[in-house]
């Protein structure tokens, strides 16, 4: 009797329709980057990266509120230096967050990117070179978890950033606040000016003290620090010639001594058809004021376009000059950029 009742129960359930949630809004792909990049290092270092590559999927209810959650390489939340070693190249949430979107500007929370620079935050999409030694060397995080308003009028735009600097949980109870504002002139000039300060403790710092020294972090580990950075860039664009020049300089205050960063890059990208570009950088970082640690990196490279310009072949020589160094860094990059969006890889801010 028992196992009759089971199956007629079970005949029931199977039988009656289930009512489904109504879902509210539209869920989709809003953005997908795939860049593939082999790299070859002297002497004889050679790797398969899947290099700057996010799927991103947003949920809109209306034109107010929306949400979003992008998937990509772990090294592009960009934790900071100070905060321990580099992360894994695994696959991770690189973004989430929910968006209020209204006439008076944008506001998002979650794990959100930050608005520093030219190369800063979710800017992958639009840059032709690596990014420079400044944000490889992850002085400057590129997400992080926090609160993030922007806002713009007649070319003229603010981001503003309230964030853990961590680029993760808040270890140390110590917030960051990150800006950039500037101009924009169209597609042809670009103009802005950025800055962020914050401290840190040891409870953020010196979680690693057997893998981790004071050496790699830029500071002792064992101390609270004061930290203000801050710096400018320029993007002008005139066909068959864009130029972007980007500087940085900030301070790290502590009680054992005081350290000062300096950086600057500048890149020539000159565009003679529609299916080829040469491209030049310039790129000096200098991350203390002690002697010979300067690096400076000359890069050259060769892009070839698709018709739509949604698949780019990059091949890139560059060399690192260290100072006091007689042993220079050679280094060579093939990398293959592909989205499904047309003309995606110029977009403005």
């Amino acid at each position: 009797m028992k196992r009759l009742s089971l199956a007629v129960f079970t005949l029931l359930s199977l039988a009656l329709p289930v009512q489904a949630a109504e879902t509210l809004g539209d869920i989709g792909v809003s953005g997908l980057l795939l860049e593939p990049t082999f790299t070859y290092q002297e002497p004889r270092r050679g790797q398969f990266q899947v290099g700057r590559s996010y799927l991103a999927v947003t949920w809109t209810r209306d034109q107010l509120v929306s949400a979003s959650i992008k998937l990509g390489s772990r090294s592009l939340i960009g934790k900071p230096a100070r905060f321990g070693p580099a992360a894994t190249d695994d696959i991770a949430v690189i973004e989430a967050y929910a968006q209020l979107d209204s006439g008076y500007g944008r506001i998002r929370g979650g794990l959100v990117p930050i608005p520093y620079g030219w190369e800063g935050g979710d800017s992958e999409y639009r840059l032709e070179l690596p990014r420079s030694q400044l944000f490889r060397n992850r002085i400057i995080g590129l997400r992080d978890h926090g609160l993030s308003y922007h806002v713009s009028y007649l070319g003229f735009f603010s981001d503003w950033a309230i964030h853990n600097g961590e680029g993760g949980p808040d270890l140390d109870n110590d917030m960051w606040f990150t800006l950039r504002g500037g101009w924009e002139g169209g597609r042809f000039l670009r103009l802005g000016v950025s800055g962020t300060t914050g401290s840190t403790n040891a409870a953020s710092t010196n979680v690693t003290p057997a893998t981790w020294t004071s050496a790699d972090a830029g500071l002792d580990i064992t101390q609270r620090s004061k930290i203000r950075i801050a710096g400018f860039f320029v993007n002008w664009e005139v066909n068959p010639v864009e130029v972007t020049l980007e500087g940085t300089g900030g301070n790290t205050f502590q009680d054992s001594g005081d350290r000062e960063l300096r950086a600057l890059h500048l890149d020539l990208n000159f565009v003679p058809n529609e299916t080829v570009s040469w491209l030049t950088r310039y790129d000096a970082f200098d991350p203390s004021t002690a002697p010979n640690d300067r690096s400076d990196e000359y890069t050259l490279g060769l892009a070839w376009k698709g018709k739509y310009r949604n698949s780019v072949l990059y091949v890139l020589g560059s060399k690192q000059v260290l100072e006091n160094n007689p042993l220079n860094v050679h280094k060579a990059e093939i990398i293959w950029r592909m989205t499904p969006s047309a003309n995606s890889f110029r977009s403005p801010l």
